[in-house]
């Protein structure tokens, strides 16, 4: 489809960019997803759930890393912008980490954390959900799992806001704000690692996991510690508490499908699916044929070419979702791909899921009722990850007493 920029970035796609602030983009989405295909911004984007799902899945295409965007990093992540079979080893050691039986002992932990959170809420006073739970939450509990310290949170949600929402007029300010901070994170696990190094003994928590791992037989250097904890900080701490905002805000806006969960729980996890199918927190990734593939009627990806897979619009076409546009708590199971899929599906699925089920539960079971701020609707941004980004909302009155 003719000469491609090998250095597209997605944070600048003029299609992503022209959703942003939208309350509800999904029907843009299944628009393009009629489309199929379009070449815009110098590179190829597809829209379509088959398509998108072949190339994720095929052998001959890399990841992330092949554009040599990093998301502020001056290495390739790992395992995001890793391919090949060195990638398969990465995340034979990496997968077990998060394996189900792993974060499942983690639930407690979380519901503890939830309760406590919840309990600070005043009844019938107004609360910005995203400051309050969506953020602390995860987050409290990531660095928990991780081993960072909790008194940093402050620094480490500025680096990751930094990275993935970089202030700047231009391209090339928003790629240099978004270097800048991940600069700054590569310095402090510099600094920590080398305070781990020397403390007796490892830690039982992630970091130490790290430490004492092997690939290939060779413990991991400072440098692929820091790769891995680059990414595991951006996931841990943004991804789900955008999809905690999504799921709230779009609860709050359908009281009859929240009362159905609240009087039986056991909907939840399905509800939490199609919520997130439908908002799909990562609306794009790149991807990059390293052969000529063939997609059927017509459409032929070309070696070398970058493609932009507007996850989004897939997660909405209709061709792969019957009524893509109306959240189906009981619909018939058919993968989404909001964690991806095929070799660079998500790392942390699993324990995303858990984290987005008890947040769900617990704040239904103490806060029913909920409503969006009429005076002060909710701010949405679109572009690299969808969130509201402040999530106002009122508590009707319960006769002085929490739920």
């Amino acid at each position: 489809m003719g000469s491609q920029d090998a250095a597209f970035d997605f944070r600048n796609s003029s299609i992503t960019n022209g959703v942003q602030g939208l309350e509800c983009p999904q029907a843009r989405y299944t628009e393009l997803a009629e489309k199929r295909v379009e070449y815009v911004d110098g590179v190829t984007n597809l829209f379509r759930w088959e398509d998108i799902t072949r190339i994720n899945r095929h052998p001959a295409v890399l990841g992330q890393g092949g554009s040599g965007v990093t998301l502020g990093s001056a290495r390739p992540l790992i395992p995001n912008d890793i391919d090949g079979p060195i990638h398969a080893r990465w995340r034979a050691l990496l997968d077990p980490m998060f394996a189900p039986k792993v974060v499942a002992r983690w639930e407690q932990s979380f519901r503890d954390l939830a309760g406590e959170l919840l309990d600070r809420f005043p009844a019938a006073e107004k609360i910005e959900l995203n400051s309050a739970y969506c953020t602390p939450l995860p987050s409290r509990m990531f660095l928990n799992i991780l081993g960072a310290p909790q008194d940093d949170l402050a620094f480490f949600l500025e680096f990751k806001d930094g990275v993935l929402r970089p202030e700047g007029k231009t391209a090339e300010e928003v790629v240099s704000n978004s270097n800048k901070a991940g600069a700054k994170l590569n310095a402090y696990f510099a600094t920590m690692l080398a305070q781990r190094r020397a403390e007796p003994e490892p830690r039982d928590d992630l970091i130490g996991a790290l430490m004492s791992a092997e690939l290939d037989g060779e413990p991991l250097t400072e440098e692929q510690i820091t790769d891995i904890l680059y990414v595991m900080m951006l996931a841990g701490l943004d991804t789900v508490t955008a999809t905690l905002t999504l799921i709230f805000s779009w609860l709050a806006r359908h009281p009859d499908v929240r009362a159905r969960i609240v009087a039986d729980p056991s909907l939840i996890p399905g509800a939490v699916e199609d919520i997130m199918r439908f908002e799909t927190p990562v609306p794009a990734v790149n991807r990059h044929p390293q052969e000529d593939i063939d997609l059927g009627d017509g459409l032929i990806v070309r070696k070398g070419e970058t493609l932009h897979c507007l996850v989004a619009a897939a997660n909405v076409d209709a061709a792969a979702f019957p009524d893509p546009l109306t959240v189906d708590i009981e619909r018939p199971r058919r993968t989404h791909i909001a964690y991806a899929s095929g070799t660079h599906r998500c790392l942390g699925s699993h324990l995303a899921r858990l984290e987005l089920r008890v947040a769900v539960e617990e704040l239904l079971r103490r806060h029913p009722d909920f409503e969006l701020d009429a005076g002060d609707p909710p701010r949405y941004h679109n572009v690299v990850i969808r969130m509201a980004t402040r999530l106002p909302v009122t508590f009707p009155a319960r006769n002085g007493a929490q739920a």
